[in-house]
């Protein structure tokens, strides 16, 4: 006899958007569980996401909101230079003196990036760049399928931040003379490059080989998109500037970079993910336009990895942007 009522399922088992299933039927062939269950879509219509009027540590969270095809809210806020006597400090207040004081009294642990959004009639405010990722992956379905994806997932977030940590703790410091900058550059290159199971790439390069990607199927957790894709694509991007910017290679086209480096696996996912159709709104708009780190950065502030330069250039970014 097949048993029917209202079951509970794991967590992980359906994306958080939708509501709690009604068991509809049970049955068990040859040992496998087969559930048929009816959804009831609650549908977010659209994301506020506040950062930097750079890509930093908002650029994947907004990519993963539009690749999912909810309405973007970017607001952007401006990191402004100010000069003082020949001395050069930068001024967040758009930030700090303006949004940050009323979202504090909702969440005081409230800072860049952080993500606003309603759901049926709850409203949810939340901050720091993991946790926005996995809320925004186990939302909109892009948390793996099963308890272990969603574990490889979690793993996958934290490798993804520490590789995205060797360049940025670079970026942000100012060298009184270029060799020494040159010298620290090559170090940062060697530590993400190195051929060894230490080499922050080579975990990704050995990742790929293990679960045998193709060039059909090369994401980073099981069959589908998740998070941690996200994050490691748009890492990658980084460090493709960098290697143009300080010519670790005489090749220096996007497409080949990884490959010419020995790395033929996060090669094909570069490229993959590049050429997916719904990454193709966020690669046309302006959010991908956008400089890497932020006005207070030595490297990717400026223009092609330059650093920006504040008698030159001016912060033209909108303080907010839609996308539908």
């Amino acid at each position: 006899m097949v048993p029917q009522g209202r079951f509970e399922l794991p967590a992980y088992s359906l994306p958080m958007s939708y509501s709690t299933p009604e068991l509809l039927r049970l049955q068990k062939l040859n040992k496998v569980i087969y559930i048929y269950i009816k959804y009831e879509l609650m549908t977010i219509r659209e994301v506020t996401l506040g950062y930097w009027s750079t890509k930093g540590l908002g650029s994947v969270s907004r990519m993963l909101i539009l690749y999912a095809g909810v309405k973007l809210r970017a607001k952007i806020y401006k990191l402004l230079p100010k000069e003082e006597e020949g001395i050069i400090t930068f001024d967040g207040s758009s930030w700090h003196e303006n949004d940050k004081v009323s979202l504090k009294s909702k969440n005081s642990l409230i800072n860049l990036p952080y993500l606003h959004l309603y759901k049926d009639k709850d409203e949810i405010l939340i901050s720091h760049s993991t946790t926005i990722l996995s809320f925004l992956g186990k939302e909109f379905g892009m948390f793996g399928q099963d308890r272990k994806e969603q574990l490889q997932c979690e793993q996958l977030l934290q490798e993804t931040d520490d590789l995205r940590k060797v360049i940025t703790s670079f970026a942000y410091v100012h060298h009184k003379k270029k060799e020494d900058e040159i010298i620290c550059a090559k170090e940062v290159f060697n530590k993400a490059f190195e051929k060894t199971n230490a080499g922050k790439i080579q975990k990704f390069e050995h990742w790929f080989s293990s679960k045998n990607a193709t060039n059909e199927n090369i994401f980073l957790v099981g069959n589908k998109i998740s998070s941690p894709d996200f994050n490691l694509f748009d890492i990658l991007d980084l460090y493709v500037e960098f290697i143009k910017y300080y010519k670790f290679l005489d090749d220096l086209i996007d497409e080949t970079i990884f490959e010419k480096l020995g790395y033929p696996h996060v090669s094909k996912f570069y490229n993959n993910f590049k050429k997916l159709p719904k990454m193709q709104k966020y690669f046309n708009s302006l959010l991908y336009k956008l400089p890497y780190t932020n006005k207070s950065a030595n490297f990717g502030s400026g223009i092609k990895g330059n650093s920006w330069d504040h008698k030159n250039q001016i912060d033209e970014t909108p303080d907010e942007l839609i996308i539908n």
